[in-house]
């Protein structure tokens, strides 16, 4: 049982490829492409606005449960990320938050590609693709970004300010945003954005230091850090609207998780820690 608690198992046993991964400083978002996981790191330091120059983003083999590089990007020379949060992709390009700036690199050749600075934010947090625009949301001044990845234009949506406005993901023409709210009050929610329209309403009375989120089905699924190690995450059915915090153990700063492609397992940056973790849906 210890072999296969820390081995790779499996798909069809419906179980992650393991329970933890380690090797990383301050992981603070996830994204899988096939069996590739990138992992985007703030850095050393708990420095989420910093222009330091010391993030990366790692890359896990999903397929064996590896840690295949912790500074995968940039390569040498390549460019550099300062504290990359949220990552989206469209065909071989990953596009990186980066504070005040989208870059995207090639994952095949390991180069940047793109540097878009977004004006007015220094905050940028997370990324979505929907209906072919890329969206980022700006965690200082609540705005959310619609940026088109081929002309590099780009405009806040026409929306009023969603306080702390952190994760987001795209579902069937509409944009569902998570948010911390404010530190001092943790009053963070849960928004969906109908597109077009551009209508926002807050669709669960939860509130907490939410980051990030993800649906499958009828169920979206968020993350709340509560109180310093004592994180959680929670699912919200979509139709009921009800919700009910998962049977997990606290997690020391459950950051912008995902789901796995074949939704059989979440995937949680533990943001304190270093450790990504792996937990059955």
């Amino acid at each position: 049982m210890a072999l296969l608690s820390t081995t790779f198992l499996p798909t069809a046993q419906a179980q992650p490829p393991v329970k933890e991964i380690g090797g990383f400083h301050h992981p603070e978002s996830v994204y899988q492409s096939g069996n590739n996981l990138f992992v985007a790191d703030i850095g050393e330091a708990m420095e989420p606005v910093k222009k330091d120059g010391d993030g990366y983003i790692g890359k896990i083999d999903l397929s064996t449960g590896t840690l295949v590089d912790a500074h995968f990007l940039p390569l040498t020379g390549s460019g550099v990320l300062h504290a990359p949060k949220g990552m989206a992709m469209e065909g071989d390009t990953l596009y990186i938050a980066d504070i005040d700036r989208i870059v995207g690199f090639d994952v095949v050749t390991r180069q940047q590609v793109v540097e878009l600075t977004i004006e007015g934010t220094g905050f940028l947090n997370d990324l979505v693709m929907g209906n072919g625009k890329l969206y980022a949301s700006a965690t200082d001044n609540g705005k959310i970004y619609e940026i088109d990845v081929r002309t590099r234009a780009y405009h806040a949506l026409a929306i009023d300010s969603i306080r702390g406005a952190n994760g987001l993901y795209f579902e069937k023409g509409k944009l569902y945003c998570v948010s911390i709210g404010s530190f001092a009050h943790p009053d963070g929610a849960v928004f969906e954005i109908g597109l077009p329209g551009h209508r926002v309403k807050k669709i669960a009375d939860y509130q907490g230091l939410l980051d990030g989120v993800s649906i499958v089905g009828n169920m979206l699924y968020f993350s709340d850090w509560k109180e310093q190690g004592h994180g959680v995450v929670l699912s919200l059915n979509l139709t009921t609207k009800s919700v009910k915090t998962l049977p997990f153990p606290e997690i020391a700063g459950p950051a912008d998780l995902a789901v796995s492609k074949d939704h059989r397992y979440f995937i949680i940056p533990e943001m304190l820690t270093g450790k990504i973790l792996f937990r059955p849906l």
